[in-house]
């Protein structure tokens, strides 16, 4: 029987020799069927055409799809492989020379695994597609994911878009940021995605303690508040990514695989801004100077809540919660909790 097979879904053969010679350099010596067309890879998916009565039950551990194949497309093939029960799990990466914004988007629609682009260069080139090996081999590897959330409904969604998803993923759940600490130190994991409001305990502090613990751990944050809110301090206080929980569900599966991989997740948006700003050499604003617990209570005097409100929320006494918010007046120059709500609209800190 065939055993971790790779499919390459390839027309050009320059582009097949390429990948070929990177994957085997990369001391992949798994077999590798090589489909020229988009019809010849489903026959082998399902086992019709040339590859009638191949045992269909053994499927490919890892598909690499171009998109621009004679006939039917890359996309096309993608999307009958999600569209039947027997291949939709299976891990496929688009692999293309396509550099138009549409086709990214429509991979990710269809369920593409990742998206890279084929460099001109031939050692760049190379040095791409080795990349895609390992990757193969993570995704040949059963990933560990730690959901942090104090909302079960949260936790149990989460937990079904991933396991809709190409790859084996088990999971651990916290609902309190102590939860978490523990299960961190007691095991690995290859992903945590965590809330930033956890009902007592601020989530930019379990991200803080969760790094010292596991300094490589890479750390998903999903959260209700905007990025305007949060996102820069949680990257500054070691996360991997920032996410917000009306994305959609391609974008969560999208950042999850990203950080695992290593890299980081950061939305078009966000990133359009953070290139504004340096554009522009925009001084740091008022609010970044505050620590993190005192943008917390800003945050919360903003939405309306009263310094008794606040202290039950973050576990504190009403005397600490007034002096940080004398502190914040001090910092900010103001003097009135009018005057920080104002500034808190103006500047999208407030939902």
């Amino acid at each position: 029987m065939e055993s971790k097979v790779i499919l390459l879904v390839e027309d050009n053969q320059r582009d097949q020799a390429l990948i070929l010679r990177a994957l085997k350099k990369s001391n992949i010596v798994n077999k590798v069927v090589v489909a020229r067309d988009g019809a010849e890879a489903l026959d082998y998916l399902f086992g019709t055409g040339r590859y009638s009565g191949r045992d269909v039950r053994v499927t490919p551990q890892f598909i690499l799809l171009d998109l621009k194949l004679p006939d039917m497309n890359g996309l096309q093939v993608l999307r009958k492989i999600r569209e039947d029960e027997r291949t939709r799990r299976l891990p496929v990466v688009i692999f293309t020379s396509s550099s138009e914004e549409e086709d990214l988007i429509n991979s990710y629609n269809l369920g593409s695994n990742s998206y890279v682009r084929k460099p001109i260069d031939p050692e760049q080139f190379l040095e791409a597609t080795r990349q895609l090996g390992l990757y193969w081999l993570v995704m040949n590897q059963v990933a560990k994911v730690l959901i942090v959330d104090d909302h079960e409904v949260v936790r149990d969604g989460v937990k079904k878009i991933l396991e809709e998803q190409p790859g084996e993923m088990t999971f651990g759940e916290a609902s309190t940021g102590q939860e978490a600490l523990k299960l961190v130190r007691e095991q690995d994991w290859d992903v945590a995605v965590l809330d930033l409001s956890l009902g007592g305990r601020s989530g930019l502090e379990v991200l803080k303690e969760l790094k010292q613990i596991r300094p490589k751990l890479p750390v998903l944050i999903l959260s209700m508040h905007s990025e305007e809110q949060y996102a820069r301090r949680a990257f500054k206080a070691g996360a991997s990514g920032y996410l917000t929980k009306d994305s959609p569900r391609v974008e969560l599966v999208k950042a999850v695989n990203k950080v695992i991989e290593g890299g980081r997740y950061i939305s078009p948006a966000l990133a359009e801004k953070l290139v504004v700003d340096l554009e522009r050499g925009t001084d740091r604003p008022p609010h970044e100077r505050l620590s993190d617990r005192e943008f917390e209570v800003l945050c919360l005097i903003a939405s309306g809540k009263t310094v008794g409100e606040i202290a039950v929320m973050l576990n504190l006494s009403d005397s600490t919660i007034s002096t940080y918010r004398a502190r914040i007046l001090e910092k900010m120059g103001m003097k009135t909790s009018a005057e920080l709500t104002h500034y808190a609209i103006q500047n999208k800190l407030v939902d």
